[in-house]
């Protein structure tokens, strides 16, 4: 029997940033400093990077667990973990 994986998604309220966690570890979206570059005009890019709850629990203290987070960020987090991607809503 597969167990099955869930994923919970917190919005830090101060910066407005996305953090999924999957088990004992985060999801957490870190500035990409390399690719800001005068050729792209200093565009802001974030990469996922994984780190273990216990390790990160006092930066993510001030979050808000909530499942209103739009689809599209929900499903690069999924991606990031592995999981299938949501379907949109038919609006």
């Amino acid at each position: 029997m597969s167990r099955q994986r869930r994923i919970m998604y917190m919005i830090d309220m101060r910066e407005g940033n996305v953090y999924s966690r999957v088990g004992s570890e985060v999801a957490i979206p870190v500035l990409d400093f390399d690719g800001m570059k005068p050729e792209n005009n200093y565009e802001t890019n974030y990469n996922l990077e994984k780190f273990p709850v216990l390790e990160v629990a006092s930066d993510i203290i001030n979050s808000v667990g909530t499942r209103k987070i739009p689809i599209e960020i929900k499903n690069k987090h999924r991606k990031f973990w592995g999981m299938k991607p949501l379907k949109p809503l038919k609006g």
